[in-house]
């Protein structure tokens, strides 16, 4: 069987019968089977570096998450030296996973430094989150991310996940760890 490997090298065997993919002789570029064009966008999606937003891009993350559509968002902040965001995303995974599937837009936000963007990639890549939309938010300091997320008081305390309507109004925030089932309980009380 071909695998697909993306670029922190962590392989990703496709389903029977889906398009494969595979790495060159020195991992460097992935190539797909002949007349696998989906492959092909998955390969890109999967080897691109984390995007890099300044802080004064914080106010779009809603937005930008919920694309076109009006659909509820869900912003998690994590960074890679965070012990809790490391304990949390095993259990949170699932239902991270899930919410796409769902009608929900999710994207992971790392206030990691810039220079540290390998590691937040690497962290998604060992949870196996790499395939959720995620950004790297260059954050020095928490006042104007507080503000962009409808917490003002939030002092930037992570890990921490936020529920938006719709409308890209906050419903709910949760500082610290959150439960898969409080999570989803949110989630489904802005799809109502």
């Amino acid at each position: 069987m071909r695998i697909l490997s993306n670029a922190t090298g962590s392989a990703l065997r496709p389903a029977p019968g889906k398009a494969r993919c595979v790495s060159n002789a020195t991992g460097s570029a992935l190539r797909p089977a002949p007349g696998k064009a989906r492959c092909l966008l998955a390969a890109l999606l999967l080897s691109a570096p984390l995007p890099v937003r300044p802080i004064s891009e914080a106010s779009r993350l809603v937005p930008d998450a919920a694309g076109k559509q009006p659909r509820p968002v869900v912003l998690h902040f994590f960074a890679s030296w965070c012990s809790a965001c490391r304990e949390e995303f095993p259990s949170l995974r699932p239902e991270l996973m899930g919410l796409p599937g769902r009608g929900v837009a999710v994207t992971l936000v790392s206030i990691d430094r810039p220079g540290d963007r390998e590691k937040a990639e690497k962290m998604l890549a060992d949870f196996k989150l790499s395939s959720l939309p995620a950004v790297l938010l260059d954050a020095p300091a928490p006042d104007p991310v507080a503000k962009a997320m409808g917490r003002p008081d939030w002092d930037g305390t992570l890990p921490a996940t936020f529920v938006f309507d719709s409308g890209g109004k906050l419903h709910e925030a949760f500082i610290g760890r959150v439960e898969p089932a409080r999570l989803d309980a949110s989630v489904r009380s802005v799809m109502r």
